[in-house]
C-alpha cells in the first residue's frame, strides 16, 4: 500500500478503504450509484436502509456469529450484500452462496407465506475467478449467478442473485471507458494509486464517488479511524506475508530432503548431494 502522503484516494479493495466508503452513511447516494451500475435494469435502487452486518448463526449458543462486509435493504424490501475479496480463498463461492441464503432465509415470515424479497450479493473481486471456460471470459468481467431452468433458462422467480465484478479482468484504459459502468469499474480498480482523476470523473456519479474516496476530505474522526484501520491492515498483511514465506521455506526444505533421499538411493556421494541440495553433510547422513 502507498503511504498516506502519497495516496490521495482510498483503495476500495483494502479493508480500510472499503469501510471508509461503505461504512459511512453520508456516502449513501454514491453507494446507490455504484450498486445500480452493477444491478439489472429492473432492480435499480432509489433509496437504501443500512442494516447491521453481524448476525448470529442459525443455532443460538452453538453457531458462530458471521459478519457481512456490507448489508442494506431498499424500499422494495430487497436485500443487498457487498463482499470484497482481495485474496484467494478455498470455497469462496460457496461462502457467498451461504451468506446470501442466510439473508434470504431470515426474511421468511412465520406461517406459510414464502413471498420473500430477493437477495443480491455483489462481490468486488481483486482476484480472478477460476471459470471452467476461461477463454469465454477473456474481455468479460461481470458475471451473474442465479436459479434458472437448465435448458431454456426460465426464471420462475427472483430469489438469490450473485454478481461478481472481477476488477483483475478489467483492463480498459481511461480513454476506453465510455459507459458509466466502465468508468465506475475504472475508479474501483485504480483509485488507490490515482493522483489525477480522469476528465470524465468530473461528471456524476463518478464525481460523487471519487469525492467520497478522497482521504483529504475525511473528518478528523474518520481520518483517525482510517489511519488506525490502515495500520491494522498493514500489520495483518505483514503477518500473512511472513506465514507465506514460512510455508515456502518449509516446502523448499521438504523438496530438498526428498531429492537428497533419491540421490542417496541412487548411490551419489554425500559431498555431491550437499553441493546440489544445499543440505549439510550431517543433515544428509541423518537421512
Amino acid at each position: 500500500m502507498k503511504s498516506e502522503s502519497e495516496q490521495r484516494y482510498v483503495d476500495i479493495l483494502s479493508n480500510a478503504g472499503f469501510k471508509a466508503f461503505f461504512g459511512d452513511e453520508s456516502n449513501k447516494e454514491s453507494v446507490i450509484s455504484l450498486l445500480n451500475t452493477l444491478l439489472p435494469a429492473h432492480r435499480q435502487i432509489k433509496d437504501i436502509e443500512y442494516r447491521p452486518t453481524e448476525h448470529q448463526g442459525p443455532i443460538i449458543g452453538h453457531s458462530k456469529e458471521f459478519q457481512y462486509d456490507f448489508l442494506c435493504r431498499d424500499t422494495s424490501g430487497a436485500m443487498f450484500i457487498v463482499e470484497m475479496q482481495r485474496y484467494r480463498e478455498v470455497s469462496w463461492f460457496k461462502r457467498c452462496v451461504s451468506y446470501a441464503s442466510r439473508a434470504y432465509d431470515r426474511q421468511n415470515k412465520t406461517g406459510f407465506d414464502y413471498d420473500v424479497p430477493p437477495v443480491y450479493l455483489i462481490g468486488l473481486m481483486g482476484v480472478d475467478i477460476n471459470h471452467p471456460d476461461n477463454e469465454y471470459w477473456t474481455g468479460r468481467y461481470i458475471s451473474e449467478y442465479t436459479f434458472r431452468e437448465k435448458g431454456c433458462h426460465d426464471l420462475l422467480d427472483e430469489t438469490i442473485v450473485i454478481i461478481f465484478a472481477e476488477l483483475t479482468r478489467f483492463h480498459k484504459t481511461e480513454d476506453e471507458c465510455i459507459t458509466e459502468q466502465d468508468q465506475l469499474l475504472y475508479l474501483l480498480k485504480n483509485s488507490g494509486k490515482m493522483m489525477v482523476p480522469p476528465k470524465w470523473a468530473a461528471r456524476k456519479p463518478c464525481k460523487n464517488i471519487l469525492d467520497a474516496f478522497r482521504i483529504g476530505d475525511f473528518s478528523k474522526e474518520k481520518r483517525n479511524q482510517y489511519n488506525q484501520d490502515m495500520y491494522d491492515e498493514k500489520r495483518r498483511n505483514g503477518e500473512l506475508a511472513a506465514a507465506r514465506n514460512d510455508g515456502l521455506e518449509e516446502g523448499r526444505a521438504k523438496a530438498f530432503v526428498e531429492m537428497a533421499q533419491k540421490m542417496l538411493a541412487a548411490g551419489l556421494p554425500v559431498e555431491q548431494i550437499s553441493q546440489l541440495t544445499g543440505l549439510s553433510a550431517e543433515e544428509i547422513k541423518a537421512l
